[in-house]
């Protein structure tokens, strides 16, 4: 993924380079207390979300200055291509903290995106710190990327009116690509699993990808797999002596926490109360 946000002053604290997402590139910063004027821009869809501090923030472009009063939970779009003259200074003594989300904006198809310095819109506030939990916790691609085409469709549809023709309602796939897909899903249940890869098995657009799956199932194909590998890992349990930590791994997951939260959503039980009542 090609992106930049050019002179930005401030500490590089976390980035979900290295965790295989495709769509979206998170990176969470410690910012300076005061910033002088510096240029910030990206190819893509560069939306920010503050989660520490207060300060009073200027964008310039052009010779007129446009000024906004951030706090946690502020957003904040540039649209791809723009570039903006930012400066600001802390109005309160905590730390300074943002996430910045450079998000594909091919996922909407050439719609005009909006470039706001604030930004109010409790989808895209959700959908933010949904991310930045993810880059936290290190969650998969597939997880990540579709939250990511989510919020940048309701940014191409939902917050402004695109500048194209009427968008196509979603074709569902087809009861044969929805088993192609669900085929490729069980062979992987214990790897990380992508969005490309996913449409690919389907024979379409990853951008048509998600929507038309979901239309199809009724379900996102994160939750889909999900529902896979926790069924695929109660008949383990319920076989084997396994450890939750062993069943974990051949269900796709770093660690035996994450693995038992996502068992207890699907399941309605822990692993242990699950492998108990057997």
């Amino acid at each position: 993924m090609e992106s930049c946000t050019q002179g930005l002053p401030a500490q590089l604290l976390e980035t979900s380079a290295g965790l295989g997402w495709q769509t979206v590139e998170a990176r969470r910063y410690a910012d300076p207390a005061v910033a002088d004027e510096f240029s910030s821009g990206s190819d893509r869809l560069l939306l920010v979300l503050v989660t520490g501090g207060r300060y009073r923030i200027e964008s310039r472009r052009g010779r007129s200055w446009r000024r906004a009063g951030y706090r946690p939970g502020s957003l904040g779009v540039t649209a791809p291509g723009h570039v903006s003259v930012l400066r600001w200074r802390s109005t309160h003594p905590d730390p300074m903290e943002s996430l910045h989300l450079h998000l594909d904006p091919a996922a909407a198809g050439g719609v005009v995106f909006p470039d706001a310095l604030t930004l109010h819109d409790p989808f895209v506030l959700a959908g933010a710190r949904a991310l930045g939990a993810a880059l936290h916790s290190g969650a998969p691609s597939l997880y990540a990327d579709s939250v990511a085409q989510a919020l940048v469709t309701h940014l191409a549809f939902g917050v402004v009116r695109p500048r194209r023709a009427a968008v196509k309602a979603v074709v569902p796939l087809s009861e044969s690509e929805v088993r192609r897909v669900e085929e490729h899903m069980r062979a992987r249940l214990a790897e990380d699993v992508t969005v490309d890869e996913l449409a690919r098995a389907a024979n379409v657009s990853k951008y048509h990808f998600i929507r038309a799956f979901a239309a199809a199932t009724g379900l996102t194909p994160y939750r889909y797999l999900r529902r896979l590998r926790m069924r695929a890992a109660a008949e383990t349990l319920r076989k084997t002596p396994y450890g939750v930590a062993r069943v974990a791994a051949m269900s796709g997951y770093r660690s035996a926490g994450q693995f038992a939260a996502a068992f207890r959503t699907e399941m309605g039980v822990s692993p242990a109360e699950f492998r108990n009542s057997r």
